[in-house]
């Protein structure tokens, strides 16, 4: 389903949502497809599968970058400081995130300086710099965060909604180690046909591609293959704000497969082309 920014609202979540799907028909496909992609390959770091990596043109998938030493960079704050904007204004304490950032930034950093505790753990990097560079680096986190605060009435949600919070991973029982790594930018309680159902929230880069139900659905299949007790997100909503689009995928059986496909698929490439250096 694709609508307009200004049409994204609470009916798009509250909309009834699918009957409770299991991952189990994607699990397989994804131990068998990703047994034969590593099988006889040759040893290498273990790889990690993000929603990024699904993305792409005409059906190739983005691929999985090389490692590389891990440096702070404006990039990696702009999401967890812009969420506690969104998570802050949806409490009240703010009323747009260009507000919040700064602020939020000199209490963590404050925190830090006080107590050792880094609730971010950018705080040490962000003292660091100078007032210019950091006045880049809140700039950041305040475009990030405005389109997303401005997408949902977070503040109607109430208790429903989960701003933020850790990752879901799922390795997957194949010869070489592949981790799946799946991102939420908030999760919503809302009603089902079968009673209480998730709906996940998600921010994409640019605009969207051939692969963006896959996209979607990935946070949603990590979810349910890591906590196998709980239903499976039952509807993702997609936030393109550079694009100014939304998206929803209801999540079915055939989503679930199909997107463990595209998960296949990028493993299978990350594996032939470290056998071809």
């Amino acid at each position: 389903m694709t609508t307009t920014w200004s049409a994204c609202s609470s009916e798009l979540l509250a909309s009834p949502v699918g009957h409770e799907v299991s991952p189990d028909a994607a699990r397989a496909r994804l131990a068998a497809g990703i047994g034969e992609a590593v099988s006889g390959a040759p040893r290498r770091a273990p790889v990690e599968v993000t929603r990024h990596a699904l993305a792409g043109a005409a059906g190739r998938p983005a691929g999985i970058a090389p490692h590389e030493p891990f440096r702070w960079k404006p990039a990696f704050v702009r999401r967890s400081l812009g969420l506690a904007a969104v998570r802050a204004c949806a409490d009240g304490r703010w009323t747009a995130p260009a507000a919040a950032v700064a602020p939020l930034a000199e209490e963590a950093v404050a925190r830090w300086h006080a107590t050792g505790d880094r609730t971010f753990h950018w705080e040490p990097w962000l003292a660091g710099l100078a007032p210019g560079a950091r006045a880049v680096v809140l700039a950041e986190a305040t475009t990030w965060a405005t389109p997303v605060w401005t997408a949902l009435p977070w503040a109607s949600l109430g208790d429903g909604a989960r701003i933020g919070g850790p990752d879901d991973q799922w390795t997957c029982p194949a010869p070489r180690q592949v981790r799946l790594r799946g991102r939420a930018e908030a999760r919503v309680a809302v009603g089902g046909a079968g009673g209480a159902a998730e709906v996940q929230v998600v921010v994409l880069a640019g605009r969207p591609q051939g692969s963006w139900r896959e996209e979607l659905a990935f946070p949603a299949l990590v979810a349910g293959l890591r906590w196998p007790a709980r239903p499976v997100p039952a509807r993702v909503v997609g936030l393109w704000p550079e694009a100014s689009e939304v998206r929803t995928a209801d999540v079915d059986t055939g989503l679930l497969v199909s997107t463990a496909d595209r998960v296949v698929e990028v493993v299978r490439s990350a594996f032939v082309g470290a056998a071809a250096v």
